[in-house]
């Protein structure tokens, strides 16, 4: 699928990242995603609970960014925010800049981002304007160039094969920031690994790709820039210049001192 995301603010300094002396795609700065507080609270000085806090963070073409951390850590409210939808119930306080007014997306399931009942290119077209040609192009490189499966809907695909269709999708928007959010979830290996080099793939050098997952395997793989989120609060965390997998590992508790 792809997102609007139309924004307001003003743009950064670039930086040497990503390619390099290219200015930010997407900035956050003092980025704080609280639960909305009733008015009455507010006159009370409840400024809501704090969700989510992104002290600095930008977004450059050619980054590959991996965002890890347990579950309901903040990880898919931090998506939202790169995004600039944030869900029912929450507010954004800080200063988020982007130079674009729309990014691809590709969810945990592949059905999730297809319209059950449309054929499939018949939808493609119809939110992403490309033409024939171009979905005929995505579908075979994403390994779906059977002649047969542009015509069927997405009920009538296997989970990887829609998974795949919405790498296709969001390719297909050209947009410059690739955002998935646990897209390997519910695939097995074969299928992860699949849908891992597809989507190193389709992200070119001028795109920027965040990937929030649980799966150390994929971070590994993907991971040019490292986001670590704990109890709301994200952190970039050193990748090894060897992608080696232990950068990833989860830290062990420390051990309890003898009393």
């Amino acid at each position: 699928m792809f997102i609007d995301a139309r924004f307001r603010g003003t743009g950064t300094a670039p930086r040497d990242t990503g390619v390099r002396g290219a200015a930010p795609l997407l900035s956050l700065r003092d980025a704080v995603v609280r639960t909305s507080a009733a008015a009455r609270d507010e006159r009370r000085g409840d400024a809501g609970c704090e969700l989510l806090r992104v002290p600095r963070l930008d977004l450059f073409p050619g980054d590959r960014v991996v965002v890890t951390g347990p579950s309901g850590s903040g990880k898919s409210l931090l998506l939202s925010t790169l995004t600039g939808r944030w869900p029912v119930g929450v507010r954004f306080t800080g200063e988020r800049t982007a130079s674009f007014t729309r990014l691809g997306f590709v969810p945990q399931r592949g059905l999730d981002a297809l319209h059950p009942l449309i054929p499939l290119q018949r939808q493609l077209r119809r939110v992403t304007g490309a033409p024939p040609h171009r979905i005929a192009q995505a579908l075979r490189a994403v390994g779906l160039g059977d002649p047969d499966l542009p015509r069927r809907r997405p009920t009538e695909l296997s989970g990887g094969q829609a998974q795949r269709a919405a790498v296709a999708l969001a390719a297909l928007t050209g947009a410059p920031i690739l955002l998935a959010d646990e897209p390997t979830s519910a695939l097995d290996h074969d299928s992860r690994d699949q849908t891992v080099e597809l989507l190193r793939r389709i992200a070119g050098p001028e795109q920027a790709l965040v990937v929030a997952t649980h799966d150390f395997a994929v971070a590994e793989a993907l991971a040019t820039r490292w986001l670590a989120v704990r109890d709301g609060v994200v952190a970039e965390r050193p990748v090894n210049a060897s992608g080696a997998s232990e950068a990833f590992a989860p830290t062990a508790p420390a051990p309890r001192k003898a009393s």
